[in-house]
């Protein structure tokens, strides 16, 4: 029983210290004041690299593909495309 509840205080510990760890290196010591942008498609370095987010290069090919298929004459409801 002893060795559970040690374990429990000193894991208790650690997540306090990473905790304020965490809130002090970024928030305090940062210049902005906040946490860093840590998103693909919001990154200026990432776009500097040419990546992109998945999600947004799903939507432009599904716009691209609308395109295409708008442009088709439909015949019975379905697109013959040719």
């Amino acid at each position: 029983m002893q060795v559970l509840i040690i374990s429990i205080v000193l894991v208790g510990v650690a997540g306090v210290l990473m905790a304020t760890s965490i809130l002090f290196n970024k928030l305090l010591f940062n210049k902005e004041g906040r946490f860093p942008n840590t998103s693909i498609g919001h990154n200026p370095n990432m776009q500097k690299l040419g990546i992109t987010c998945a999600k947004g290069d799903a939507a432009k090919e599904f716009r691209k593909s609308r395109e295409v298929l708008g442009s088709c004459s439909t015949k019975g409801g379905g697109c013959a495309c040719g």
